[in-house]
C-alpha cells in the first residue's frame, strides 16, 4: 500500500560561518527575471460539451467563474471542454481540439468575457513526446503599485491523468505555474543568496516560498533553508530578521529586530514532532504526546479534497492491520462544517480520533501545511519517521518496521 508523503515547505534555522553583526537599517534586495519550474502542476480534466454545461451550471454561484457562451468556429467532434484557465482572478473555460497524430489547439478563454471565439488559438507543440505549450501574457496589477502590468506565464502540457478515483486515465491538461526569482542579499561579508516563489506572477500569498542560503554553501536547500512567506522571520547569525517580498516579486526587504526569537521547529525526519492539544468529536480533550509509546499517523485532509478520499480504503485497511499492534492515527479536519465532519466520519466507520481544526486553525499553521492531504507519520518516541516532500511511501512497509522496533 502506497499513499503520498504531499506537499509542503519544511525548514530550519542555520547559522552562516561569518554571522553578521545588528544592523538596525532594513536591507532591500532586488532580484532577477522570474524562471519557470516545472513542478507541482495542477490538473484539468477535459469533458464532453454536455459534461462541461453540467458542471458549469453548478459553478455559476462562484463569482469568479467565467462560463464558456460561445464555442470557436469548426470544432471537431473529438474536442473537449475545461474549466480552471485562471487568469487575473477569473476561473475560465477552455476548448482543447486534435488528437496524438495530428497535434491538439487550445481556444481559452485569455480575455476573460466567455467567448472563446476572440482569442488566439494556441497550437501546441510535440516535445519530447508530449504536446505542450508556453503561455506568457502581461496581466493588470492590482491598484496602489508602482507598474501598470506583470508578467504572467505558465506551461500547458496534454496528458492522460487517473482521477482521483482511480478510474481509467482521461484527457486532462497538466498546468505548470510555479516560478521562481533569485538574487543576493548584502549581510556580513558575503553576499547570501536568496530566492522566492511564486505562481500567477505574484509571490506575496502566504502560501508561497521565500529561501536563504543559511549555511553559505551556494545552494538553497528545500527542507533546512525554505520558509513560508507566512512566517515572517529567518534566523540569521545572532539576528532576527522580518522579510516582506514585493508582491510581484522584485526585491525582497530584511527587516531587523531587537531581540532574537526562539528557532523553528525543525520538520525533518529523527526530529520530533511539536505536540498539540484537541478536543475530538466526542468531546474528549486529547494531546498528541498522549500517543508516545505508539506510531502514529497525523492525516490533515478534509472531506472536500479528492486525493484525502481516495486514500481513506489504504487507511482503514492500515488501521485494521496494525492498531492492535500498537498503530494510530489522528485525523486534523480542514475548513469545513463540524456536523458534516461528524457524519461522514461516522458513515465510513473512520474509527481513529479527529481534530476539527476549522479555516487555517493552530494545527494546520503550527505544523506548516501548504497541501492536502499531508501525511506525518511518527515513531514511538514520538520523532518524524516521515515527513511531506512530494515522494510516495509505503505505509505498510514503514509500519511492520517502526513496530518491530
Amino acid at each position: 500500500m502506497f499513499i503520498k508523503a504531499a506537499v509542503g515547505v519544511v525548514g530550519v534555522i542555520l547559522c552562516v560561518a561569518n554571522p553578521p553583526a545588528f544592523q538596525a537599517k532594513p536591507v532591500t534586495a532586488a532580484t532577477g527575471e522570474p524562471r519557470l519550474l516545472e513542478t507541482g502542476a495542477g490538473i484539468s480534466f477535459a469533458m464532453t460539451e454536455d459534461e462541461y454545461q453540467k458542471l458549469a451550471a453548478q459553478l455559476t454561484k462562484m463569482a469568479a467563474f467565467v462560463p464558456m457562451t460561445k464555442k470557436p468556429d469548426g470544432l471537431s467532434p473529438r474536442a473537449r471542454f475545461g474549466i480552471n484557465f485562471t487568469l487575473e482572478h477569473k476561473n475560465c473555460s477552455w476548448a482543447l481540439d486534435g488528437d496524438d497524430t495530428s497535434g491538439y489547439v487550445l481556444y481559452a478563454d485569455v480575455n476573460g468575457n466567455g467567448d472563446l471565439s476572440d482569442d488566439t488559438p494556441m497550437r501546441f507543440e510535440l516535445k519530447d513526446g508530449k504536446y505542450s505549450y508556453l503561455f506568457k501574457t502581461n496581466s493588470k496589477a492590482d491598484p496602489g503599485h508602482d507598474l501598470d502590468t506583470f508578467p504572467v506565464m505558465f506551461k500547458l502540457v496534454v496528458d492522460m491523468v487517473s482521477p482521483p478515483d482511480g478510474a481509467t486515465p482521461k484527457l486532462a491538461l497538466r498546468r505548470y505555474g510555479n516560478i521562481e526569482r533569485r538574487g543576493n542579499l548584502a549581510l556580513g561579508s558575503a553576499p547570501m543568496l536568496f530566492r522566492i516563489g511564486g505562481s500567477g506572477g505574484t509571490y506575496d500569498e502566504g502560501y508561497n516560498s521565500i529561501s536563504f542560503d543559511l549555511n553559505g554553501d551556494g545552494t538553497l536547500d528545500p527542507k533546512t533553508e525554505s520558509y513560508l512567506i507566512s512566517e515572517k522571520y529567518v534566523n540569521i547569525g545572532d539576528v532576527t530578521y522580518e522579510y516582506a517580498v514585493d508582491r510581484y516579486g522584485r526585491s525582497v526587504t530584511l527587516t531587523p529586530l531587537a531581540e532574537k526569537r526562539p528557532p523553528r521547529v525543525l520538520f525533518v525526519a529523527g526530529y520530533p514532532a511539536p505536540d498539540f492539544s484537541f478536543t475530538d468529536l466526542d468531546g474528549k480533550a486529547r494531546k498528541l504526546s498522549d500517543y508516545r509509546g505508539k506510531v502514529v499517523l497525523i492525516d490533515f485532509w478534509g472531506t472536500w479534497c479528492g486525493p484525502c478520499l481516495a486514500a481513506i480504503p489504504e487507511l482503514v485497511a492500515a488501521y485494521e492491520k496494525f492498531h492492535g499492534r500498537g498503530f494510530e492515527i489522528v485525523g486534523v479536519d480542514q475548513d469545513e462544517k463540524r456536523e458534516l465532519l461528524q457524519t461522514f466520519v461516522t458513515e465510513k466507520k473512520l474509527l481513529w480520533p479527529q481534530a476539527f481544526d476549522g479555516a487555517k486553525g493552530p494545527i494546520v499553521s503550527l505544523y506548516r501545511i501548504t497541501g492536502f492531504p499531508s501525511y506525518f507519520l511518527l515513531d514511538k518516541d514520538g520523532k518524524f519517521a516521515v515527513v511531506p516532500g512530494g515522494a510516495t511511501f509505503d505505509l505498510d512497509a514503514e509500519l511492520s518496521k517502526l513496530l518491530m522496533k
